[in-house]
Formats: structure tokens, sequence, C-alpha cells
């Protein structure tokens, strides 16, 4: 048996081990397990090309590994020139395309080992990073991407970057590794917060405003949820701990849980109860069974009460009573929103966040003629900050012509619609999602129109694991990769965000998951009230009553 994840932390002087002999004196595609579960922490993975697998093996050629690169982005912004340098990067040492992700980052892939440290310095020179783009430690800080000049939500992304920056690992071994090039042997440093194993699993932390919840709070370790005062400023932070939908099939204590309220605090008091919640994680977290190490079941052991007790005697943070939690329709932020007389943003949609072909070439055109911010939306879109509004109609016009479709032409299913990565790359990845899931979407948007419901959002997913990347369990309906070509359905979720779906159906076959929920769509468009989302039609009905009705019109 090989090492465990806990031992190679440990032994790996704050994120060194042997990745300088891997990177630099190995002549393999590859790298060492040490060093591969290391270079997570610097959003570097190692994968290879499942579909070309096979074919490699029968003409006796070694598996073709590279590597996929996260990008993380303070809340998903960008400016112009950090756009076009990333995406200059896809070609240079790229597979020619890019994906935005669901944790408002940025994903190259295709890229192989000797083109890291090229990567990385040109990353640096644009002040980007892939550091903490994986690993053990805190992720990508997710935060509404919509500008409000000045507002209550500039005010919430610029906390969230100086928290992001903050909890940013200390060690040194990024840049020395793979700007520097060096092997450094005598470390003199800490990582004051996490520890010299880190924490026990990844941690994620997500903020949204009272009244939209656009990157869905509830499924993070820790949730930040600001409400206004009179005046539209911070007034209050409810804290939120111990969301994860991740879980594994098969293993029945798994699942996927919603972060739970602590209470209300100051904005001034925030550092300090994060850094309590994460160095409690960092404790007390479970080390040795990673199926069990996300903080959701700490706190779920633990409970609520115990949990905050122990946040307020970190932190010495007394939480107030939380704040109520009214989130209104789901938002995509897409087509043309005015922000003040000059100017505002243009929300466009990216199918399935990849940024290929015509994509590139349109955003090429729009960033060098209006040089406007971006900012990446937890629903693997494009925002444009920084258009007037004719601005705004010539950068659609461009859309247009390079045959891609205007937000404002869609229907509203497939603008609130993810899927996430899968196959080939992913080495997670039981079933297909990416590459399939435009025709299942077209399949369901067509029962949905007939209906006449097209008028009404209907948030659907698909992941090609229950890893729930783009938080399929949370969906109106979410596909969830059981096997090659087999899904659970998961039907119910709160279009808020607020509620989990229920598994409806187990290892459905691909071609059989829109006929399946065909009935369902039907019986909604007969029985459902005015006003009523599919989400909360189910939870109204019930799971198992479905289940039943539709037993008994099959069988």
């Amino acid at each position: 048996m090989g090492k465990s994840i806990e031992d190679i932390k440990a032994e790996s002087h704050h994120l060194r081990g042997h990745v300088y002999e891997d990177m630099f004196e190995s002549g393999d595609s590859r790298v060492s397990e040490d060093s591969r579960q290391i270079m997570k922490f610097f959003g570097m993975y190692l994968q290879e090309d499942r579909d070309e697998r096979h074919a490699r093996k029968v003409q006796g050629l070694d598996p073709n590994f590279t590597f996929m690169v996260r990008i993380a982005l303070f809340g998903g912004r960008l400016t112009a020139h950090q756009y076009l340098a990333i995406d200059a990067l896809a070609d240079e040492i790229g597979a020619g395309h890019f994906r935005l992700t669901s944790r408002q980052a940025i994903q190259i892939h295709g890229i192989a080992k000797d083109g890291l440290p090229h990567l990385v310095s040109r990353l640096q020179a644009i002040d980007t990073t892939t550091l903490a783009g994986c690993g053990d430690v805190e992720r990508n800080v997710m935060c509404c991407p919509a500008p409000d000049a000045g507002g209550i939500r500039d005010q919430v992304a610029a906390i969230a970057d100086r928290l992001a920056c903050h909890l940013k690992p200390k060690t040194g071994a990024y840049l020395e590794l793979f700007v520097n090039g060096q092997k450094v042997h005598d470390i003199q440093e800490e990582e004051p917060l996490y520890g010299e194993t880190y924490l026990p699993r990844k941690f994620k932390t997500g903020f949204a405003i009272a009244g939209d919840n656009c990157t869905d709070v509830l499924s993070d370790d820790i949730g930040v949820v600001a409400h206004p005062d009179k005046h539209g400023n911070i007034a209050r932070f409810t804290i939120l701990a111990g969301g994860g939908l991740g879980h594994s099939h098969g293993v029945s204590k798994t699942r996927a849980i919603l972060a739970k309220p602590l209470g209300s605090i100051r904005p001034d008091r925030l550092v300090e109860v994060v850094e309590a919640i994460i160095t409690i994680q960092r404790d007390q977290g479970n080390r040795e069974d990673r199926r069990f190490a996300r903080m959701k079941y700490l706190v779920d052991s633990w409970g609520v009460d115990l949990f905050r007790a122990e946040v307020e005697r970190r932190s010495g943070v007394i939480f107030e009573p939380a704040e109520a939690l009214n989130f209104s329709a789901p938002t995509d932020h897409l087509g043309w929103h005015a922000v003040n007389e000059d100017q505002g943003y243009l929300g466009l949609f990216i199918p399935g966040g990849r940024v290929q072909k015509q994509g590139r070439l349109a955003l090429q055109e729009i960033v060098k003629t209006f040089n406007p911010d971006l900012r990446v939306t937890a629903q693997q879109n494009l925002l444009l900050w920084g258009l007037s509004e004719s601005a705004s109609r010539e950068v659609n016009e461009i859309w247009r012509g390079y045959g891609l479709k205007p937000a404002e032409t869609m229907p509203p299913t497939l603008r609130v619609s993810m899927a996430c990565v899968a196959l080939p790359t992913c080495g997670l990845a039981l079933a297909e999602a990416e590459r399939v899931f435009p025709a299942v979407l077209e399949q369901v948007d067509r029962i949905w129109t007939k209906l006449g419901l097209s008028a009404e959002p209907l948030v659907v997913r698909m992941t090609g694991c229950p890893n729930n990347c783009v938080r399929s369990e949370m969906a109106e309906i979410g596909f969830v990769g059981s096997g090659p070509g087999k899904y659970h359905i998961y039907v119910g979720g709160g279009p808020q965000g607020t509620r989990l779906a229920a598994k409806f159906r187990e290892r459905v076959p691909l071609a059989a998951l829109v006929p399946t929920i065909e009935p369902l769509l039907t019986w909604y468009a007969q029985d459902h009230q005015r006003g009523q989302s599919f989400g909360d039609w189910v939870a109204q009905v019930g799971v198992e009553s479905l289940q039943e009705r539709l037993q008994e019109v099959t069988s």
C-alpha cells in the first residue's frame, strides 16, 4: 500500500516534496503519485485522455498524460489584458480552448508537463495564479459577479478579494518551483493557518447577497450572506457552515448536506470567524477516511450548537441570531443590465462554459474593441462590465456574427442549466456530462415548450459522478453519473438554492433520461399553482408519491 495523502503532505516540506525532480529531472510525461497529490495544491491535475486510452494500448503506446490547470480568480474577475493573455495561453501550451467553471475559475486543458513553468510565469506576470486552485486548502472564494457601482455587491466583492488573499497558503514552493525553477532544501517558513499537513480535505467559501443566491452559497463549507442597511451598505453577515454536495455511490453514510446558519456578525469580525472555522476543521476534521473528511460531517456529528460554541471560543466573537435568508427566483445575470446612466454590463451565455473556436474569436474581437472588465459567473458564463447600452448592442451583433446566440434570445431553461467536464479528461467521471448534455437539454426544452412552459425557468444540471461539480443535487432536475451510460435522477431541488433534490430513479440509461422525467413535466403542467416552480411542486407532491404514480402508468 502506498503512502496516505496525510503522509505525503506531512513529508512534503510545505508542498515541495520531490516535485522538482519530477518536473525538471524526469523525462516521463507524468509525475510520481506523491508529486501528483502535491501539485493539486498548485491547481494542477494530471490527466489522461480516456478516449485515446484503448487505441494507444493496442498500438503499444504509453498513456498520453497532460495537465489541466485551474486559474483561481477572486470572485471570477479579470481585466481585459488578463483575459487576452489567458486566451493566448490556450494556444501556446494548451489544447486550443479553455473552460469557465462553476466556482468562477478558469481551466486550461492539455498542457504538457514542460509547459507548466511557462504557464505559471505568464500568469504571475499578469497578477493571476493557480495556487490553491485545488488541494486541501481554501479554494476559489466565490461572490456575486454583478457590479453595482459601489453598492453592496461591489462591497462584498472587495471583502471576498481580501479574504481570498488572506487564506492563500503561505508556502514559497509554488514560485520557487515554477517561476524560479529552484530546488530548495533549507526551508524556513510557517503555514500559520494551515499547519504542516494543511486541511483534511478541500475547503470552499462563498458569499451571497440577501435576495440573490446566484452562488449557491448553502453548498459551501462556509457561506457568508450579506444583509444591507437602509443606505444599501453591508449591515450584517449571516454565517453558514457545513455545506458540501460530494458523496460516494454505494457508501450510504456519505451524502450531500446544505450549510446551516451559525448566526450573524458585524462585517469587521469576518476574518476572525472564518479563521476559527477553518482551524476547527484543521484540528478536528477526519484525517483517517477522506470520504468523511469534509467539514460537513464534523458539523453534522457535533451539532450546530456545539460547533457554534467552539467558533465563538476560538474567535472571541459572539454570534447574534441569524438573519432570515430570503432568496428570490434564481438569476443568471445574463443580458443587458444598466448600472448607472453611463454604463452597465452584458452577460454572455457560454455553452457548457467551454470557450472554444467561435467563442474565442468573438471574445477576442469584443475585448480588444471595447476593453471591458470580465466576470466569470457561478453558472459558467461571462459578464462584460463597463459598456454603454449602445456598445452592448454592438457586442451582441459581433456575438451573432460568429454564429452565437445572445442570452436575450435564449429560452430560460437553457440559460440556467449546467454540466461538468466529465469524460474524456476527468479521471473521476463515471459517465458523460458536457458532451451529451446539450442533446438532453434540447429534449427537455422541447417538451417544456410543448407544455406551454417556455417562459418559465427550469434548472437542469448534469454531472458525470457524485462529486457534484456543477451542484446537480441542488437543481430542480439533476442527472448524476452512476456508471458508463447510466445516471441517477434527482428532482425537487429548490430553484433558490435552499433545498436539496431527492433521488427519483437509479441507474437510468442516457437514452431513457428524458422519457423517464417527461411524465413529471406533464403532471406539473397540469397540476401546479400559478407561480409555483417545478422544484417546489415536486417538494409539495413528494418524490415517493411521484414514484408511485410513475409506477402505475408504466406497469
